[in-house]
């Protein structure tokens, strides 16, 4: 007992000491926690006071000015409309008569007996009896047989047509003797002229194309059962263009052979039946290039300056039909003017700037004279030279035995020579001995006719939409 007495005296000790321990601790941890609690509100007072700004008095001053209050000089006040003046729905017009009189006087013509042929007589019989009368600026005449009647004063003669049977000019039977002048007819006249529309009915009531020489640029007609048969009228425009140079002879690369265009257009005049305009140059960004059918263009060595305007000109205008004929006078698909001629088609046309070669069977080979292919250029001459100029560049030997083109919806609407036909209209009657001149360029011609026919009768061309046109307004009428 005295064991087990002990063991709960010494768990009792134990307890009390474990008692004694906690309330220490929580003593120590309320002590901490207040000297915590005092340095973090010293910390923050001391932070406090030392960024604090020092409060500033600042002063105002505030000046007062007095205006006098000025009235307006127009004072606007809304008044009732007033009417200052009295209308009457209806007035009653009054007249003045007068009355002046006019004297007339009824006199009668003098008449002059004409003998009545037996041819005469045998016309007249049946009707000697019947009078007839005539209208003259509305004087009226008495017919035969009759002793009074209203005549012209002065015995004027009458000229227009009879009311009647027999005179015409004058009271009674008049200078005629009732005689009546008016041809025979065995029959009635008939219309033979086919009515229709389109150009050969223009051409059936003579409606002739320079009726529209001041609305249209050109009008070619070709008779459809002989092709040599052409005839209308066309303004021709050749392109003027920037070079990057001067040509060696001194011209500029838009018109190196002056000679060229006007030897080709003489042609035409005197092959054709066409009027043909030698009307100048045009550029690209001219507006007037859209209704201008047909553009000749010729270059040599000095490449094109263009700009992204003339390109986007030049592409519109051949999507509406316009026909763009390249001759490169070098002959040289290497050379500047070639290769950048070639750039600017595709910047105007995009992916639509496709050279194909154009085949023998096409119809610009045959329009107008038959060949089997392009003629002979400056590349079947050997000339190397084609500009007769001591310090002009030699050409490569490059012969070239087609034409190529670009076809907008199977429309032929460039056309471009590598064969120097500017060349060869312009100087090959021309070329000295040394070059092996001169030559005979006469097929070269008919093949820049052949080039003028098919731009402008072919379908799709401005020429044919503006002979729609007509067709259609003639038609209306």
């Amino acid at each position: 007992m005295t064991q087990t007495t002990e063991q709960e005296n010494t768990g009792g000790d134990s307890h009390r000491q474990l008692g004694q321990w906690r309330k220490a601790y929580q003593r120590y941890f309320a002590l901490a926690f207040a000297i915590a609690a005092l340095l973090h509100l010293l910390l923050t007072g001391t932070y406090y006071f030392a960024t604090r700004e020092p409060e500033e008095t600042v002063g105002v001053m505030v000046s007062k000015t007095e205006y006098d209050l000025v009235q307006p000089p127009v004072r606007f006040e809304i008044r009732a409309p007033k009417l200052a003046k009295s209308f009457s729905v209806s007035k009653t017009p009054s007249y003045a008569q007068t009355f002046a009189p006019r004297e007339i006087k009824f006199e009668a013509t003098q008449v002059t007996r004409v003998e009545q042929s037996q041819t005469t007589a045998r016309r007249s019989s049946g009707s000697a009896n019947r009078t007839e009368g005539s209208i003259f600026y509305g004087a009226l005449t008495g017919g035969s047989g009759v002793d009074a009647g209203w005549g012209i004063p002065g015995g004027a003669v009458a000229f227009g047509r009879s009311l009647g049977v027999g005179g015409r000019l004058g009271w009674g039977e008049g200078q005629t003797a009732g005689v009546d002048f008016q041809p025979d007819l065995n029959e009635d006249v008939t219309n033979v002229r086919a009515g229709g529309t389109g150009l050969a009915t223009m051409r059936d009531e003579l409606v002739d194309v320079s009726n529209f020489a001041d609305r249209l640029e050109g009008l070619v007609i070709q008779n459809p059962k002989n092709k040599k048969k052409v005839s209308g009228m066309l303004n021709f425009y050749q392109l003027r263009w920037r070079a990057t140079k001067s040509e060696p002879n001194g011209e500029d690369g838009w018109n190196v052979f002056p000679q060229a265009v006007t030897t080709l257009v003489n042609y035409v005049r005197d092959s054709t039946d066409v009027r043909v305009n030698l009307m100048g140059n045009i550029r690209l960004e001219d507006r007037q290039l859209f209704s201008v059918p047909f553009v000749f263009m010729m270059g040599y060595t000095a490449a094109i300056q263009y700009t992204p305007l003339e390109a986007k000109n030049l592409g519109l205008w051949l999507r509406q039909g316009g026909f763009l004929f390249i001759d490169d006078g070098f002959a040289s698909q290497s050379g500047a003017f070639n290769k950048s001629v070639r750039a600017l088609l595709k910047d105007a046309l995009g992916y639509d700037a496709e050279f194909e070669r154009v085949l023998g069977t096409h119809g610009l080979y045959h329009c107008w004279e038959d060949f089997d292919g392009p003629p002979p250029g400056v590349d079947d001459a050997n000339i190397k030279k084609p500009i007769d100029v001591p310090t002009a560049p030699e050409r490569y030997t490059e012969h070239y035995r087609y034409l190529e083109g670009i076809f907008l919806n199977g429309r032929l609407a460039v056309l471009i020579s590598n064969k120097g036909y500017s060349h060869a209209w312009g100087q090959w009657r021309f070329l000295s001995s040394a070059q092996g001149g001169p030559l005979d360029n006469a097929r070269q011609l008919h093949f820049g006719v052949n080039i003028l026919v098919y731009a402008t009768t072919a379908k799709g061309g401005i020429i044919d939409q503006a002979r729609q046109k007509v067709a259609a307004e003639y038609q209306r009428k």
